[in-house]
């Protein structure tokens, strides 16, 4: 089959649009004080999780639409537990960072959300807007949809399936357990809160920060990092399959990359040669004029929502931040590092 385009650039009237395509896209560095020419690095997998906690929606390709962006409605809602809400207010139109206690999320409830897989889509049919995508799942201006109303607003859909008591998908074998839902609605929301209120046994409800413009400007993440860096939630988390890799082999326990959550896995750099990336920049290229820019701001410390695959319950509960201050003391319980957008 041929090979696609490594990387599309197109004009908008906001910038750029970057295309990363997991594979085939090498990763030329430019790091400052640093050189890494001899690193062959390639993006092997794309990632977001629409809602906190809950498991991933794997992308082929991602559309940044400039600086300060995220992943396309990367970690946008979260299930916030009704005991926290009554303590603190959510204001959508000034969301705050809260840590991942308050919310049911895979810190919380790990057993419970790694049950569930999801699928998720934007739709938006108008021309005229703007704004971050991912493929396959996102149609933003027309493509496939051109059924849709132009003048109907951005839904984002969001379909879970329960997984079976192996771990295995059920997506293509059984019908969904919820959904399609329109979490851009109110009513979707509260039927996301509904359905996990009832499975877990707490009550929560689905946040969200106040759409603007069609961007994604609050981010339920797990790090402060980027409110440190620039103020701002949202950042990018980028995992080294060596490093997994490593980790895997000290441990005993085969460990798939996806199990630490990231946005972007990369392959062909050393172990743990991606926490000498703090405090420097890493630009994605594809020899055009095009690039993008991540700042990589600091390390990822686990935690022990970590510890359960839900692509593999074969290995149990593991104590993943023990297990890597016990075989990696100069770097646990730190794995992975966090990015934020400077130039898209």
């Amino acid at each position: 089959a041929p090979r696609p385009d490594l990387k599309q650039m197109s004009a908008s009237s906001s910038g750029t649009h970057v295309r990363l395509l997991p594979r085939l896209l090498p990763l030329i560095l430019a790091v400052k004080a640093m050189s890494l020419s001899s690193e062959s690095m390639k993006i092997t997998d794309l990632a977001r999780y629409p809602v906190k906690g809950m498991g991933l929606s794997q992308l082929t390709s991602v559309y940044i639409d400039g600086p300060g962006e995220t992943f396309p409605d990367d970690r946008r809602f979260a299930l916030l537990k009704k005991s926290t809400a009554s303590k603190k207010e959510f204001d959508s139109n000034n969301p705050e960072w809260l840590h991942k206690e308050n919310f049911l999320c895979a810190f919380s409830a790990p057993e419970i959300m790694a049950r569930y897989e999801c699928r998720y889509r934007i739709v938006k049919s108008r021309t005229d807007v703007v704004m971050s995508h991912g493929e396959p799942w996102d149609v933003v201006g027309g493509g496939s949809s051109s059924n849709v109303d132009e003048s109907e607003e951005t839904k984002r859909l969001l379909t879970i399936w329960k997984r079976d008591e192996d771990g295995k998908s059920q997506m293509e074998t059984a019908g969904p357990d919820l959904g399609p839902i329109d979490l851009a609605q109110g009513t979707g929301r509260d039927e996301l809160a509904s359905f996990f209120s009832s499975i877990s046994g707490e009550e929560v409800v689905c946040v969200t920060a106040a759409e603007s413009k069609q961007r994604h400007t609050h981010q339920f993440g797990n790090t402060r990092s980027g409110v440190k860096a620039r103020g701002d939630t949202r950042t990018v988390h980028i995992i080294n399959a060596e490093t997994v890799k490593q980790f895997s082999d000290a441990i005993g326990i085969p460990l798939n990359p996806s199990r630490f959550r990231p946005n972007i896995v990369v392959e062909g750099m050393k172990p743990w040669a991606e926490f000498d990336l703090v405090g420097k920049s890493i630009a994605v290229k594809d020899g055009k004029d095009g690039r993008l820019v991540l700042d990589v701001v600091s390390t990822t410390v686990r935690c022990e929502g970590v510890g359960v695959d839900p692509l593999d319950k074969s290995a149990g509960v593991l104590p993943i931040p023990a297990l890597l201050s016990k075989h990696f003391p100069q770097y646990g319980p730190y794995l992975g590092v966090y990015a934020v957008v400077r130039e898209g």
